[in-house]
């Protein structure tokens, strides 16, 4: 994960003289060299240890057999998204509603400000001076309405979720790779709930939500929906269903086209979802282009005034990508765990890159898993963790060599993915910053995702096997030592008990309702809406059993629904449990 992990690979001296590229380098150098250029490798890795296929062929069990259907896949979503530690944010499950004053001052007075000196480009800056006037800017600028709506936003380009309103890059020494206000990247496509903004410098930043953590977006990467109902036909997807596509390779940049009406050179991330256009809306051209050989999808765009608007584009068949998600096989897992080999590493995503604990998030999330952020939220989920603490070097691998490929494991700050072991030496594939190379001493930078054998070391000398402290698999194929432990899984909890309407009386523009109380709950969610599938629907949050709905129009026949919500509050987020809607009433108010 972050530099505190990090690792070391010392750099080869290309050879003086030109050589074939159909001979095999020798060299008296303890490194492996590519068969063809100069590729190098950390020590003990060669460059067949590079294919997804040369670790498929060695798993203890089928490598094609599927190990968790769609509706166990979402199980383990479930489990993630309500287990205290994990840190996921039900989207849709948010109130509606929320006293925009209250957050806007807790936004103001409590957003903590970095302990460590700070540095912008390398320059040493006043920390009170500069995040005081970003308080300021939130203070004055952010929404104040003591009740106010959520705002729906899609991602329109990659786009950082930062714990400050800014987009300078924030060091904490004048030579830090990372940007320290970045928490996580978001892919196109990708959704975030708005709370709050904040006017900096002349540009806009959005508070909100994601399914990982809160924080701050530039308004630029993001559009506005209409209502919830077009920010959820958007971007949810069914696990099971083949109505959309995902990216499996590291990036894809859309074609440009000539004519304005049809995005281009749009740029999609590593397990980016778009859905698919059905055959029947497919148009003839898209611009000037005919639609052969090409997946027809829609992307977000933003428009000036910066609403959502869904387009057509097309995505090259060439293109590494799956329709629906990729099935769950070690096979599967281990081709995309090598799809952004080499690529560089960043924070929390930083330079639409990733950092360790993105990479491994992003490979499942192909295969339809919607895991937590960090390495230590991953490992709450449960029923997946089995514990390396306190074990012998032998006993760690002898656990290891049990588990599927791609097995998450995890050590202080840093996790990796599982390939297999060869010579009783266990191999793994990470998004890293430095390491000590295994015939090393001192540490070098990487930066890069790599194949490391766990003989590797951290700075501190300690191999990374002995340092290994838990393993995370969704589906262990083959029965593992006796000595480890596997939590219990934790269901869901049950949905409320729903209400109904017991009287709804039309009056005058105005409509009086009553409906049956519910106990154990913190209140009502109200809705009404002119047309009954409730787009653009006004919601209304109450604590009584009845409500009288006002300003309406006359002779206009309106369509209404009731659920009841609970709030438990745990340590640092709320979380909400929802009944199912009541039954629709219609009424034509007088």
């Amino acid at each position: 994960m972050k530099r505190l992990l990090v690792v070391t690979l010392t750099v080869l001296a290309l050879f003086a003289t030109t050589v074939s590229a159909d001979v095999i380098y020798k060299s008296t150098d303890t490194k492996e060299k590519s068969k063809a250029g100069n590729v190098t490798y950390a020590h003990g890795v060669t460059e067949e240890m590079c294919k997804a296929d040369y670790w498929a062929a060695k798993t203890k069990t089928d490598a094609n057999e599927v190990l968790m259907n769609a509706e166990e896949i979402d199980a383990v979503n479930a489990n993630a998204l309500n287990t205290k530690g994990t840190y996921m944010n039900d989207l849709v499950g948010l109130p509606l509603t929320y006293n925009a004053f209250e957050l806007r001052d807790s936004l103001a007075h409590n957003s903590e400000v970095p302990s460590d000196p700070c540095y912008i480009d390398g320059e040493l800056i006043d920390k009170n001076d500069y995040f005081g006037k970003l308080t300021a800017a939130i203070g004055y600028t952010g929404y104040a309405d003591p009740e106010r709506n959520n705002d729906y936003a899609i991602v329109t380009k990659t786009a950082e979720v930062r714990s400050w309103p800014t987009s300078d890059f924030v060091g904490y020494n004048e030579n830090d790779t990372d940007d320290e206000l970045v928490l996580v990247a978001l892919n196109v496509n990708d959704p975030f709930v708005i709370r709050q903004r904040a006017e900096v410098d002349g540009k806009t930043y959005y508070w909100g939500y994601c399914d990982t953590v809160t924080g701050w977006v530039s308004s630029e990467n993001v559009a506005i929906c209409q209502d919830k109902q077009e920010w959820e036909e958007a971007w949810q997807v069914k696990t099971s269903a083949k109505d959309f596509v995902v990216v499996t390779q590291d990036r894809i940049t859309l074609e440009p086209n000539t004519y304005g009406a049809y995005p281009s050179d749009i740029k999609l991330n590593f397990s980016s979802i778009l859905k698919l256009v059905s055959e029947s809306d497919i148009p003839k051209n898209i611009g000037e282009r005919g639609t052969w050989n090409n997946y027809i999808v829609y992307v977000p765009t933003r428009t000036n005034e910066g609403k959502y608007e869904r387009k057509i584009a097309m995505i090259s068949e060439h293109f590494d990508v799956s329709v629906g998600f990729v099935p769950m096989t070690q096979a599967n897992l281990l081709k995309l765990s090598f799809a952004c080999l080499g690529n560089r590493y960043g924070w929390g995503g930083m330079l639409e890159s990733m950092d360790c604990s993105m990479l491994t998030r992003n490979v499942y999330k192909c295969c339809g898993f919607v895991l937590p952020r960090n390495t230590n939220w991953q490992q709450a989920i449960p029923g997946t963790r089995t514990d390396l603490e306190g074990k012998t070097d032998e006993e760690k691998m002898a656990i290891l060599e049990k588990m599927p490929a791609c097995t998450m494991l995890y050590m202080r700050s840093h996790t990796m993915l599982y390939l297999g072991t060869e010579n009783g030496v266990g191999y793994v594939v990470s998004d890293l910053g430095t390491v000590v190379d295994s015939d090393q001493t001192t540490a070098s930078s990487i930066q890069s995702v790599v194949v490391t054998p766990l003989t590797a070391k951290r700075g501190t000398g300690v191999t990374w096997l002995s340092s290994l402290t838990g393993a995370v698999a969704f589906k262990i194929p083959v029965p593992i030592p006796e000595t480890t432990t596997v939590a219990p899984t934790v269901k869901p909890e049950p949905k409320l008990t729903p209400t109904s309407f017991k009287k709804v009386k039309a009056k005058k523009k105005s409509l009086k309702l009553t409906w049956k109380k519910v106990s154990n709950i913190t209140g009502y969610k109200l809705q009404i809406a002119k047309k009954k599938s409730f787009k653009k629907a006004k919601t209304y949050t109450v604590k009584k059993t009845t409500k009288t709905i006002k300003k309406l129009k006359r002779k206009k026949t309106y369509y209404l629904r009731i659920r009841t919500y609970k709030l438990v509050k745990s340590s640092n987020k709320e979380i909400y449990t929802y009944s199912d809607w009541s039954k629709v009433v219609k009424k034509k108010v007088k």
